[in-house]
């Protein structure tokens, strides 16, 4: 037991001496902490980098191998726009190029051969009124129109004790009439006519026709502030004359190949020889002003919308100046490309004459 106790009291002395000093201690102990803590959050930040990327990259992978081969868009139809578009309406070169090529030869071969494509011509030349009545204090001078393809002539009343405004239309066919009436019949011109008198109030409709030629028609309408053969004597006084059709705008461009069917204070129609009358076609009419939505277009600086349905383009444009709107509508038969409505549109010029309805 000696000798043990001595070797232990020797070793435990040994190991006292190599053992740091008590002021150092917590220091180096603390320090080791430090030291094993960076190593750790260096570690998982590390990891957690490791981990980022890889989560980072199974999209990004996934997404590359399943991206289809081929990436040209499919066909597709154009869109049905609504009469107030909130988008701009695809041009029709936009949708060729989404086209197979045959279909876009097969629709350039259908266009060229229609007969309903509208080209425009320089220019636009005024239909006339072929007859006139003698002028008198009691009437004012004509003013030609044009309604249903007929021209018309108004004689407006300036004085109302001896005098009635007087209206007479000339027309291909017969006249035919929606409302009743007693009718006699009356020699006209030489030839037999029929008078109508409709009863209505402040005073009565008379409305006197008959057939000038082989291809003409002519109805004069008055009151009965004139009797029945003062009526007869109107229509009897008429002389050959060229009333002119003031239009409500000047053109620098009109509709090829078509007939005039309405000119007015406020529009101005045109439509294919084919088309009956007033079946419409081609109308460029002026409106009051209405608020634009979906502003696609722009024709000589002002908002305009360009809207394409089945069977019709329709291109409203602003004018501030006149505080209306200048409404295109193409239908009836007839097409026109964007690029010409535009052309034709930027051509049409508003006269004082004119009348927003």
């Amino acid at each position: 037991m000696d000798d043990l106790n001595r070797i232990l009291a020797e070793t435990m002395h040994d190991a006292a001496g190599q053992a740091p000093a008590g002021v150092g201690l917590l220091a180096d102990v603390h320090g080791r902490s430090r030291r094993y803590r960076r190593r750790r959050v260096a570690t998982l930040t590390a990891v957690a980098a490791a981990v980022a990327v890889v989560a980072a990259a199974v999209p990004i992978l996934t997404v590359l191998t399943g991206r289809p081969q081929h990436t040209t868009p499919p066909a597709a139809s154009a869109p049905v726009v609504p009469l107030t578009p909130t988008s701009a309406a695809p041009s029709p070169a936009a949708s060729a190029r989404s086209r197979p090529s045959s279909q876009v030869t097969s629709s350039s071969a259908k266009s060229a051969a229609g007969t309903g494509t509208v080209t425009l011509t320089a220019g636009w030349k005024a239909p006339t009124f072929p007859y006139t009545l003698p002028a008198t204090d009691g009437m004012s001078a004509p003013v030609g129109s044009m309604s249903g393809g007929n021209p018309v002539a108004f004689f407006e009343a300036t004085e109302l004790q001896h005098h009635a405004d007087v209206t007479i239309t000339v027309s291909a066919r017969k006249p035919t009439f929606g409302t009743a009436a007693g009718e006699t019949a009356r020699q006209v011109r030489g030839h037999a006519g029929t008078l109508r008198t409709v009863d209505a109030t402040p005073a009565k409709q008379l409305t006197l026709y008959w057939k000038e030629s082989s291809s003409r028609w002519i109805q004069l309408a008055t009151d009965d502030t004139y009797t029945p053969d003062q009526v007869v004597a109107l229509a009897d006084a008429m002389t050959g004359g060229a009333v002119a059709v003031p239009p409500p705008f000047d053109l620098d461009l009109s509709p090829a190949a078509t007939v005039t069917d309405e000119v007015s204070a406020s529009r101005m129609v045109f439509r294919s020889p084919a088309a009956a009358p007033g079946a419409g076609g081609f109308a460029t009419v002026l409106r009051k002003r209405q608020q634009l939505s979906g502003v696609n277009r722009k024709v000589g600086g002002r908002d305009a919308v360009l809207t394409r349905r089945t069977g019709e383009v329709t291109l409203a444009v602003d004018v501030p100046d006149w505080d209306a709107t200048l409404q295109i509508t193409v239908g009836g038969g007839l097409t026109i490309s964007d690029a010409d409505l535009l052309r034709y549109a930027a051509g049409v010029h508003v006269l004082n004459r004119s009348n927003p309805e």
